[in-house]
């Protein structure tokens, strides 16, 4: 077992969703260190051909397209460890995706997050302002972890420190969420990737009227609840690393960093023995990913997560 599938046991045995389980599941059966041990390789077999043109350049058993072949060879490796940094990162799945409710105050926010997660998180009042901090709910929708986030409404005239406070904590909370649900007059949300258009209070004659891209809940009889919560759902699997393939973390992420780095600093250059220390230190990082190079890491890992020996 190497660092990567003792981390991915780690989590399978952490794992609170089915989407959180089956990535683990990939990581812990080795489908992460499989794609790293054929980069390794590949890093060798590149190095190999830049220690021939070191040592035997004037030999004539040495191809002379081999600088073609590693700078080609560099890049295509630089371009695949792209691809896995591009993908979603595993803390999402842990952690679950930040789903804000936001928009002016007595929108409805806090009843309809008492709504989506079940239960009476929030406190519930016609008087404005009173939810002053951020109210975080983490839920499990559909195999998927969510935390719903309960937000101060905004408003410009409010006199209260206390609430201004809680005013700009909510703009910093919309700026970090995953998906935003808004309560606001339609169109007047911030501009977001994820943004849905929320017509809240259906029930009530006199509420705030929005198109019918909007999605229409009450909170008080529940019409529209379950058909948010799956809409959230659907939106956050786009979010989140295919059901069928690992999530790397945030240390895997730094080590494959630094050998796509260092891939890149080799086909920028044109002399050998910079191109040999770059691919040197690319097989370095990794190595480091699955412990190969750093023994104590794997260890750490075994006693510090597992009850080894208790």
């Amino acid at each position: 077992m190497d660092l990567n599938e003792a981390e991915g046991l780690a989590d399978l045995l952490s794992a609170e969703t089915e989407w959180q389980r089956r990535a683990a599941a990939k990581m812990f059966g080795g489908a992460f260190s499989a794609a790293i041990e054929e980069y390794r390789q590949e890093v060798l077999r590149l190095s190999a051909l830049t220690e021939a043109e070191l040592d035997f350049s004037d030999e004539g058993d040495v191809d002379s397209q081999n600088n073609k072949l590693i700078t080609n060879g560099c890049e295509d490796m630089q371009q695949k460890i792209a691809q896995l940094l591009a993908s979603p990162p595993a803390e999402k799945l842990k952690d679950g995706l930040r789903v804000v409710l936001a928009g002016p105050p007595n929108s409805g926010k806090s009843t309809l997050l008492n709504a989506l997660v079940g239960r009476e998180a929030a406190i519930v009042s016609d008087i404005a302002g009173t939810t002053r901090d951020m109210i975080e709910v983490p839920v499990s929708v559909e195999g998927v972890a969510l935390l719903f986030t309960d937000t101060a409404g905004l408003r410009d005239d409010s006199a209260d420190v206390i609430e201004r406070i809680g005013i700009d904590r909510s703009h910093a909370a919309m700026q970090q969420a995953d998906i935003l649900l808004w309560l606001g007059p339609e169109g007047a949300g911030p501009i977001h990737a994820n943004l849905i258009e929320i017509s809240a209070k259906s029930d009530v004659t006199n509420s705030m009227a929005k198109s019918a891209g909007a999605i229409s809940v009450s909170a008080q009889t529940g019409a529209g609840i379950s058909a948010l919560l799956h809409f959230v759902a659907t939106r956050a699997k786009t979010l989140l690393p295919p059901p069928d393939q690992f999530a790397i973390n945030a240390r895997q992420r730094a080590f494959l960093a630094d050998a796509a780095a260092a891939l890149a600093a080799c086909s920028e250059s044109e002399d050998w023995l910079i191109i040999a220390e770059n691919l040197r230190q690319a097989r370095l990082a990794l190595d480091a990913l699955t412990g190969r190079a750093h023994t104590e890491d794997l260890l750490d890992t075994v006693f510090g997560k597992f009850c080894v020996g208790k």
